[in-house]
């Protein structure tokens, strides 16, 4: 389970003379403190960056590695100390810690999917042993690829050079052969272009099903999201109404080249439903697991609207962005991950419990929340 640290009202001296008064209004789950002899980082992946400090101190020592992960998609932090002088409280020390890294990084703070950790090294024995283990922050993250190398990977996978990285939308589409005339809302931001390759795979092998009526590519870097009922506003939005896979995989390759990791998956729905006001019910929304829709504000928009989405969330491992649990739910709609459906979320209540991907999830105060036992480092 989780445990709250709250982050309120920290103090912090900047400089000599001046002492600013720093408040993270969020409260954020962190994990029970993980106990290890030492720390080793885990193989889950992706890329870590080490975020240096001394032992005893809450300075970053390399801070320009710290901003030069503004742009990519940070998927786990793990602050990690040493109990020693053995039995010494480092609970201070340890929130000074985290506001030294909300301050050089605050995009870190408002993603719902991060897994934050707090590591307790127990095998120093002497001061001088310190020396030996780390002490900062080590943060995961999913390295956001270039225009050229998504263009590469997506041709090789489209032309059978090459096989998709994991299957997450071949499979649901084989699982779902009642799925016709689907209006696919899809994001084609940099991190998601094994699961373009697929679509455009799928189009290219099933152009004479014709199961994609119309596609809707967003890939929208601004967060001034509305409900496009007044005028639709196309910024970061592509759409095509088409069955052959050369038109589809040119727009593609066109809505891959701006933007970056702030989605509008719900602004992009409402456009769709704006566009194609006819085939409202067949919406199919491609997600991405590891970014948060910054457009929740228009849920209770697309409720009344009465739009059930069926939700395909790629990239699902060992968590799962409960974000896109809640839009199923408001909506009367589904989830699909790689390995399984979820059609009776509308049925789930407060306190029910059910299991996804091998995963336990729980409603709490109209919320999804992942209920998970306590990982071990390896």
């Amino acid at each position: 389970m989780k445990t709250l640290l709250p982050l309120l009202l920290l103090f912090l001296w900047i400089g000599k003379t001046t002492t600013a008064q720093v408040s993270i209004r969020e409260n954020f789950r962190f994990g029970d403190t993980l106990k290890v002899a030492k720390y080793r980082p885990i193989e889950n992946g992706f890329s870590v960056a080490k975020i240096r400090m001394t032992p005893g101190e809450h300075t970053i020592l390399n801070p320009e590695d710290v901003k030069a992960l503004k742009d990519q998609t940070i998927i786990r932090v793990d602050l990690i100390y040493s109990d020693y002088p053995y039995g010494m409280d480092f609970t201070e020390l340890n929130r000074r810690r985290i506001l030294e890294l909300y301050i050089l990084l605050p995009e870190a703070f408002n993603s719902s999917i991060i897994d934050w950790n707090i590591v307790k090294q127990t095998g120093v024995e002497s001061q001088r042993d310190m020396q030996n283990y780390f002490h900062g922050f080590e943060i995961y993250y999913r390295k956001m690829p270039t225009y050229q190398e998504e263009h590469k990977l997506i041709l090789d996978v489209v032309e059978q050079k090459a096989s998709p990285q994991d299957s997450s939308i071949l499979k649901v589409f084989e699982r779902q052969p009642t799925w016709k005339n689907m209006l696919v809302v899809t994001d084609v931001t940099g991190s998601m272009a094994p699961y373009t390759a697929q679509i455009l795979l799928w189009i290219k092998a099933n152009q004479k099903l014709k199961t994609f009526k119309q596609i809707v590519f967003f890939n929208d870097d601004e967060e001034n999201s509305n409900t496009q009922t007044k005028v639709l506003d196309p910024t970061g939005i592509w759409t095509i109404e088409s069955s052959n896979a050369d038109k589809v995989i040119d727009l593609a390759f066109t809505a891959m080249e701006k933007g970056n990791h702030i989605e509008n998956d719900l602004e992009a729905i409402c456009y769709a439903i704006q566009k194609y006001p006819e085939n409202k019910n067949n919406v199919v929304l491609i997600a991405d697991n590891w970014e948060d829709p910054c457009d929740m504000k228009l849920v209770e928009f697309l409720k009344q609207q009465k739009v059930p989405l069926k939700i395909v969330v790629c990239g699902v491992k060992d968590r799962m962005n409960t974000l896109y649990l809640d839009l199923a739910y408001a909506t009367g709609g589904s989830v699909h991950t790689m390995e399984e459906d979820l059609t009776n979320i509308a049925q789930m209540g407060n306190g029910k419990t059910f299991k996804l991907n091998g995963m336990k999830f729980m409603m709490s105060a109209g919320k999804f929340v992942q209920i998970e036992e306590k990982s071990n480092l390896r």
